[in-house]
């Protein structure tokens, strides 16, 4: 089972200094995986919104991970190359 990851600092709370939260990389994958809930994700967002730098950067990634998903999906469209075939096919009936 999944750790859960532990709250989001508030954006009010003065020791929530980005570079202070050691948890904000594991906050900000699991944001983008969707794996935050309810009080979680609303902390989070609302970090966000307090922070522009903070809300720039997760859009990155996100454009980043969208653009990455596009890649595989090209050379999983590709079909195989007939030598690679022909080399399975000798491969298993040795």
């Amino acid at each position: 089972m999944r750790e859960q990851p532990k709250p989001v600092l508030q954006p009010d709370d003065p020791s929530s200094a980005i570079s202070k939260d050691d948890r904000l990389p594991v906050t900000v994958s699991a944001y983008l995986d969707g794996e935050l809930l309810g009080d979680e994700l609303a902390s989070f967002e609302a970090l966000l919104k307090a922070n522009p730098a903070l809300a720039s950067e997760v859009a990155e990634m996100r454009q980043i991970e969208k653009q990455l998903a596009q890649i595989g999906s090209d050379i999983l469209a590709e079909p195989v190359p007939e030598a690679l075939t022909r080399a399975i096919a000798e491969f298993q009936k040795s």
